[in-house]
C-alpha cells in the first residue's frame, strides 16, 4: 500500500492506493486516518499516473459538492 499526505485546499488529505487498481481517500480524525471515499480505477502504471488520477477524483468531488 502506498500512501501520499497532501495540503488541497487547505485541508490535509491522505492518498492511498494499493499499487494496481484501489484508492481510498482519508482525513484524520482524532488522530486517525479515516476512510471518507473509496474508488477503483484499472490500467494505472506508475505512483505519478495514481497521484494525478486521485487529485482528478478529488476534483470532480469538489465541483459536484
Amino acid at each position: 500500500m502506498k500512501h501520499w499526505e497532501v495540503e488541497h485546499n487547505e485541508q490535509h488529505l491522505r492518498i492511498e492506493w494499493n499499487g494496481t487498481s484501489n484508492f481510498n481517500l482519508q482525513t484524520p480524525i482524532g488522530g486517525q486516518w479515516v476512510d471518507y471515499h473509496c474508488f477503483t480505477c484499472y490500467g494505472i502504471d506508475s505512483d505519478d499516473e495514481a497521484l494525478n488520477h486521485a487529485f482528478d477524483v478529488i476534483t470532480e468531488m469538489e465541483e459536484a459538492a
